[in-house]
């Protein structure tokens, strides 16, 4: 076992070092936009068919192999025709990533966040329905409709006015955003997770429905029952009035990006990544790491370039040689053999007119993994005659 650990890290390359980076990288972010709640089913479906192409590779199952082969370019399009809003989510999410997320003045301050909860309790006393939604990272544009601009700043008395019940707006939702009542009157998408939803009426359908296809976030007064829910992560959970201003500053505290998740969330995170780069080391020794050096015997074209205009070559010429070369299978896999030749520069002639050339400096277009073993013919040598017009064409 140790010889066979020593052989894997005295052939490891910087190149695979990097490959596998680049792979892990790659899953880290699927990973990320999988485990979204809203992606679940799309990611279940990619890691069963991942799952089932690995055991067909390591079991050499011929038919299913083949069957991923040749159907994979059909599976692709039916997943994005099934998945497509889990997709366009996915992306949403990742164009919305902590590189691209909002300044710290885009984020509500302590004043504001006790100015909010004040006004909820006082709705939940009064039996006052009110739906308030606070946007994450992704746009909410395609998730909202209606609505009027206010652009207005928080008070107390100014969120209790637009949900009195006889405010015009008091019926739609209200959105907050960079420390202002943006909007007032806005319709949401409805959940369909009536179960979630118990004795809620449409505004808890509303709130789940947007906490189901984006990161926002949605508090819920029932005039009915004087209760608070927050929607969150396409769960809808009710909560005491003394936790709002709690769970507000950990939802804006997770979007600054500061460094202050909780422990939970890092835990998560750090298992994501863990998670990918065993997944790149595993696919590498699968299908990257090879010990075993192989040979394969290729014809290669000759070709000669610059060739003076007076000049032509006399016959027979050689047009082909034969090329055997050496490395693993990796290394053969990015190789094209269409690429590969013989390059020959027969410029500056200076009046000879039998000139030869060495053929393995001139093979062309190797890849630097790849060793020549042998070539044939190893030199190629050719007579030089002028063209018969060839005065013609001096002048």
């Amino acid at each position: 076992m140790w010889f066979q650990l020593n052989e894997l890290v005295e052939s490891i390359r910087v190149a695979d070092l990097l490959d596998i980076a680049i792979v892990a990288s790659l899953l880290y972010l699927t990973f990320v936009w999988l485990r979204d709640r809203a992606s679940r089913s799309l990611g279940i479906v990619a890691c069963v068919l991942g799952v089932i192409f690995l055991l067909a590779r390591w079991l050499d199952l011929y038919l299913t192999t083949m069957a991923f082969h040749y159907g994979s370019v059909g599976m692709l399009i039916a997943m994005v025709v099934v998945f497509q809003h889990d997709l366009r989510h996915g992306f949403e999410r990742l164009a919305s990533s902590r590189w691209f997320r909002r300044s710290h003045a885009d984020l509500p301050c302590r004043k504001i966040v006790d100015t909010i909860t004040e006004a909820v309790a006082d709705m939940a006393d009064n039996r006052i329905g009110a739906l308030i939604i606070f946007p994450g990272r992704e746009p909410l544009e395609r998730h909202v409709r209606g609505g009027i601009d206010v652009d207005g700043k928080i008070s107390q008395q100014l969120l209790l006015s637009i949900f009195h019940p006889k405010s015009p707006g008091h019926d739609g939702a209200v959105l907050i955003t960079q420390n202002r009542i943006a909007q007032l009157g806005l319709h949401l998408p409805l959940t369909t997770q009536l179960s979630q939803i118990h004795d809620g009426g449409t505004r808890h359908a509303a709130a789940l429905g947007l906490a189901e296809c984006s990161d926002a976030i949605a508090l819920v007064v029932s005039e009915e029952r004087g209760t608070i829910s927050l929607a969150r992560d396409s769960t809808l959970t009710v909560i005491e009035p003394a936790d709002v201003a709690e769970h507000l500053r950990a939802y804006f505290c997770e979007q600054s990006g500061d460094g202050c998740r909780n422990r939970e969330s890092r835990r998560v995170d750090w298992l994501t990544k863990l998670t990918a780069v065993l997944a790149a080391v595993t696919l590498w020794l699968l299908f990257a790491y090879h010990t075993d050096t192989i040979q394969r015997t290729l014809v290669v074209p000759i070709e000669y370039r610059n060739l003076p205009a007076t000049l032509e070559i006399d016959d027979p010429k050689p047009t082909h040689a034969e090329v055997t070369l050496s490395g693993s299978e990796p290394a053969f896999a990015v190789l094209n053999p269409r690429e590969l030749a013989v390059s020959l520069e027969v410029k500056d002639v200076n009046g000879r007119r039998v000139l030869s050339w060495q053929t393995e400096p001139n093979l062309v277009n190797i890849p630097r993994e790849l060793r020549v073993q042998n070539m044939s013919p190893e030199t190629v040598i050719v007579t030089l005659r002028e063209k018969p017009n060839s005065h013609e064409l001096a002048q």
